[in-house]
């Protein structure tokens, strides 16, 4: 009985290592209701950005080193597609229905902060770079890939060099 209680422990304290190293985003984002595009028929604004921070949280965990701090203020979103009436039916022509996003980005390591940049992030090619990676079930799939080609050009190098 005592080795199971010790297994679980060691995993126990494995994990706990674990999570204390791993790199901290902190996504921040005004109301967006007044965003410019961040509604569909199936997802509020709300549900949208919980979403995108969750998903650039991991993106955080991927690409940055271990005790860095990352925040990130979505200022707006501009999803790809345009929502048509009547029943807001997502539809995608390549033009200039592209995802957008307008953000304000610090990046803290080892206690020392960066100046604050503002980008626009956007994928003008969004339908012709998909590949095989597409995930139909998955409402943001064209925003999420922009994200994390953005945290691969911004971020990757950094993790690189530790």
């Amino acid at each position: 009985m005592r080795i199971p209680y010790m297994l679980a422990a060691a995993l126990l304290a494995a994990g706990s290592t674990s999570l204390s190293q791993a790199a901290n985003v902190v996504v921040t984002y005004g109301d967006p209701d007044r965003f410019t595009d961040a509604r569909d028929r199936s997802n509020q604004p709300a549900t949208v950005m919980k979403d995108l921070e969750q998903f650039l949280k991991k993106m955080g965990d991927k690409y940055l080193p271990a005790h860095a701090t990352l925040t990130i203020e979505i200022l707006d979103l501009d999803r790809a597609g345009r929502a048509r009436m009547p029943d807001d039916i997502r539809v995608m022509n390549g033009k200039a229905d592209f995802p957008c996003m307008d953000l304000r980005h610090t990046l803290e390591l080892d206690g020392k902060a960066a100046q604050a940049k503002r980008e626009r992030v956007c994928d003008m090619d969004y339908l012709m770079s998909i590949g095989n990676r597409a995930d139909n079930g998955d409402p943001l799939v064209y925003e999420k890939r922009m994200l994390e080609a953005w945290f691969q050009e911004r971020f990757a190098r950094i993790k690189a060099k530790r």
